[in-house]
């Protein structure tokens, strides 16, 4: 379940993926009591949008999950591995603004689940062209990949709970060398997971659209809309969750825990804006945070 036109103007595939559903089992927050019984747990995978003009397709193959119960009234503290039937391969860049796929379902006792480890058999990178890069995964097929939910995740029997775990890609593959700027260029890609877990449940998205000035500041007769343009949510310091924005210049940055952000929209080519105190709320969409960006 496991799991570039100019590579790093656009940003590095965000291969973001994983929407992890958590649907029955009562996934919630901390707060949550035990009821005991069993819940059913639904994963789902998706893959935090990166707009990528000479990546051709992402795939990761996941063969099982492993969770880590360290609480419950039904079994005694340790990991409960879910395998599925066979392993699933996920294109990822076919999951992108908030889309997901399912991966498994399944039972599992009620109880506090603070750790989570994604086995995946193989990854690889087919750039434009035809050209595969095979990744190494590390431990992805031994120990698994491993994610710790904050807050950690409590199965009610009986409840409906949606988790997701988010791939960031953006951040997690590094092309070699770093410096390229075309797909011939590359020699390969290093891999460095790094996952942000978000409880669906509590998380809401905000939206908009990106314009480009042209270069004529002030003058919004020849604004166009902007493709390619990266869109950063920030809590404090801390980067969230990053989008990009589509043809029509629109964008979403789904799966954001309820809160309080600041939001960054930049490209190479243009200088970059922010918007401060932008309020995601439960269940909402936060739309219209649109930017116009001064061209260089």
């Amino acid at each position: 379940m496991l799991l570039i036109k100019d590579i790093f103007s656009k940003g590095l595939i965000i291969l973001a993926i994983f929407s992890l559903g958590l649907t029955g089992c009562g996934a919630s927050n901390e707060t949550s009591n035990e009821t005991g019984g069993t819940g059913t747990l639904n994963l789902r995978i998706t893959d935090s949008p990166f707009l990528i003009d000479l990546i051709e397709e992402a795939t990761v193959t996941i063969s099982k999950i492993s969770i880590h119960v360290s609480d419950s009234p039904e079994v005694t503290s340790g990991f409960i591995t879910l395998t599925l039937d066979q392993p699933k391969t996920f294109d990822l860049l076919k999951l992108q603004g908030g889309v997901t796929d399912s991966l498994i379902s399944a039972s599992i006792p009620a109880g506090t689940y603070k750790q989570i480890r994604l086995f995946v058999d193989s990854a690889s990178v087919k750039l434009d062209g035809g050209v595969v890069f095979p990744l190494e995964i590390p431990s992805g097929s031994q120990s698994g990949i491993k994610i710790f939910p904050k807050p950690s995740i409590i199965v009610d029997g009986g409840l409906t709970t949606d988790l997701v775990l988010d791939f960031d890609v953006s951040r997690s593959f590094t092309p070699i060398p770093a410096s390229s700027t075309k797909a011939s260029d590359i020699s390969e890609f290093k891999f460095h997971p790094v996952v942000r877990v978000v409880n669906s449940s509590s998380a809401g998205s905000i939206s908009g659209t990106i314009l480009s000035d042209n270069g004529t500041q002030g003058d919004a007769s020849d604004d166009m809309q902007f493709e390619g343009a990266a869109i950063t949510a920030f809590e404090g310091t801390v980067e969230v969750s990053t989008a990009f924005s589509q043809t029509n210049g629109s964008y979403v940055l789904p799966f954001l825990p309820e809160g309080t952000y600041n939001v960054t929209a930049s490209h190479t080519s243009h200088d970059s804006s922010t918007e401060t105190g932008i309020i995601v709320v439960v269940g909402n969409n936060t739309g219209g945070v649109d930017f116009t960006l001064p061209k260089q």
